[in-house]
């Protein structure tokens, strides 16, 4: 009787029906749950390199960009400022358009030595639709003070989300150029 009672017991342990849909339950959710990871990690990334694309080229541009351009305004300086803001916006792909939200784009012209009129130090923030010029720095780049530089600093939110888990991540590009064109005419 034992011999058959063990045959019979082991007929039961080594049956596998089902044991495929149960794993393959058990691990779908996780698979899918990475895959959505993935490809939401791949937006984020993109937006970061798009800000950090925005920043470095209207850096870029502000350095070379003289500021006699605007010499027939009545605020050279913020024309100028706002120029940058529009190519840091131009050159983020999409990244800084007016719909996203939380972003901040701050573009300055820094000269801490410098004593009056266009040769001194000048921001433009804009938080939203809201535009304030200051005559402060977008941020500290440790550079020396006797040194002509343009500053741009890019900002906004994102979601992270993984089909029922979401976060919103900060994004932050910087970028410091030598400020190397004209500040007035000679």
């Amino acid at each position: 009787m034992r011999g058959s009672r063990r045959g019979h017991l082991g007929v039961f342990y080594h049956r596998e029906d089902g044991a495929a849909a149960v794993e393959f339950a058990v691990v779908l959710p996780l698979f899918v749950m990475m895959i959505f990871g993935i490809v939401s990690f791949g937006f984020i990334f993109h937006d970061k390199l798009s800000l950090g694309d925005g920043a470095r080229e209207a850096a870029r541009f502000g350095a070379t960009l003289p500021v006699t351009n605007f010499a027939s305004s009545g605020a050279p300086m913020e024309d100028w400022l706002d120029a940058m803001a529009a190519r840091a916006v131009a050159d983020a792909t999409g990244s800084l358009d007016p719909g996203v939200p939380n972003r901040m784009i701050c573009v300055a012209y820094v000269h801490p030595d410098g004593t009056a009129g266009v040769d001194s130090t000048k921001r433009r923030t804009e938080i939203g639709t809201t535009i304030e010029y200051a005559n402060v720095p977008c941020f500290d780049d440790g550079r020396p003070n006797d040194e002509r530089r343009v500053q741009v600093q890019l900002k906004r939110d994102t979601e992270f989300v993984v089909i029922l888990a979401s976060r919103t991540v900060s994004l932050t590009a910087e970028s410091v150029s030598r400020f190397e064109a004209s500040l007035v005419s000679s």
